[in-house]
């Protein structure tokens, strides 16, 4: 239930006051104990006419001004519907502070579109379709309760809308809300892109057993405005993925998680696939030169056994202690990486990187620069950083901070 603004309070009593205070016919009172007084919306001159969303940019109307008593903020809210009782109609996006109206063709289209999907089972593939459309004003003063007024409603004979909902694409990137964000949307960390893989998409996260959940932006996700269906799915042992996105862990800890998108326009779903793998990240490149382990820059032939610093599944495999970052088992720890064993030959720079599937590693890299973590995602290459020998990398992916000493 709305309640009143302080300062509307204030005004209202102040007039109630005066009204009590002067026995006069003209006092400005607002009388909230009845119900406000219609208004009347006047028909366009076109309304006759046929309206092609696609080539009108807006539709003007005009109405007259609720009769609160006293001159008052009115806001202005048009709805629409395909019925003339107006029933579950839409209602426009923008709003006015004035009862003469410019209503954008895009926004008529939009909800037009919702009504012939829900009401008439109408598909993509049968737009443009014409019908008569009606439409309504709503008005009210912002948070005060009792203001509220509706139109008469006008009719707009022939009504041409295209398709006018948004194709349905994978998001990029989600935010990610969870434990380690403080349940905070605002603190929600972003995904990354897998370069030239935009449908998917990583992050490293810490998952419990209260759960993570992901929204194309900082607040709870909602698909409703454009009216698509998210679906998600986990195959991961030990995870659970609930109807309403809430992704669950079994055992908490840190994670690589991987989503894949994908949609269906002609449904309007987007299906989300969760996958999570352990939350490894390895350095490569010429910081980890060591002659003493095999690793070197390049492959020689009469050595067969060295494995060069680019090889990124030998290295994993074979040099693990030189290349692998320790994961803390605390959701406020730190990765910490192997030191560094070498100067920086060459255009290498001291770089690191997660393992997304079977991708190459440099579609999944990332580096500290001024104690922040940059990822490359679907960018060009990064600028180079130079570690020294003896330094270590550590990252903090709650914040994405990280540091190299």
């Amino acid at each position: 239930m709305k309640k009143f603004s302080f300062m509307a309070s204030l005004l209202l009593g102040a007039l109630l006051f005066t009204a009590c205070d002067a026995d006069r016919d003209d006092n400005p009172v607002i009388n909230l104990t009845k119900e406000q007084q219609p208004i009347t919306l006047n028909s366009p001159v076109f309304a006759n006419g046929t309206y092609d969303l696609a080539n009108t940019e807006s539709i003007e109307l005009t109405c007259s001004a609720p009769n609160y008593g006293f001159p008052a903020t009115t806001t202005y809210v048009v709805q629409l519907s395909l019925d003339e009782n107006m029933s579950d109609p839409n209602e426009l996006t923008t709003t006015y502070f004035t009862n003469k109206m410019s209503i954008p063709g895009k926004e008529i289209g939009i909800a037009t579109t919702k009504q012939l999907m829900t009401k008439l089972n109408k598909k993509q593939e049968e737009f443009p379709i014409t019908v008569p459309v009606y439409l309504r004003i709503r008005a009210f003063i912002n948070d005060v309760k009792g203001t509220e007024t509706l139109s008469n409603i006008i009719k707009l004979n022939n009504v041409k809308t295209a398709f006018a909902l948004p194709d349905v694409e994978v998001p990029n990137p989600f935010y990610v809300n969870g434990t380690y964000s403080d349940n905070s949307w605002e603190n929600a960390m972003p995904t990354v892109p897998a370069y030239g893989n935009p449908t998917t998409q990583w992050r490293i996260v810490w998952v419990d057993e209260k759960g993570i959940k992901v929204s194309p932006e900082k607040a709870e996700a909602d698909f409703t405005e454009d009216m698509i269906t998210p679906f998600y799915t986990t195959s991961t042992a030990g995870f659970t993925a609930t109807p309403d996105g809430t992704i669950i862990a079994n055992t908490p800890g840190w994670y690589l998680m991987i989503i894949d998108g994908t949609i269906n326009n002609d449904k309007r779903e987007l299906s989300l696939s969760f996958r999570f793998d352990e939350a490894n990240v390895w350095l490569i490149g010429t910081s980890i030169l060591n002659a003493e382990a095999g690793i070197v820059e390049e492959a020689d032939v009469e050595h067969p056994d060295w494995v060069t610093c680019w090889s990124e599944d030998r290295l994993r495999n074979e040099k693990e202690q030189y290349v692998k970052f320790s994961t803390p088992t605390e959701m406020k720890g730190e990765f910490v990486s192997p030191e560094l064993t070498s100067p920086v030959i060459g255009d290498g720079g001291t770089r690191a990187y997660v393992k997304v599937k079977t991708m190459d590693w440099w579609k999944s890299e990332f580096f500290v620069f001024d104690k922040k973590i940059v990822y490359r995602g679907g960018g060009g290459d990064q600028e180079r950083v130079n570690g020294n020998v003896g330094q270590k990398v550590y990252l903090n992916f709650l914040d994405d901070t990280g540091k190299l000493e």
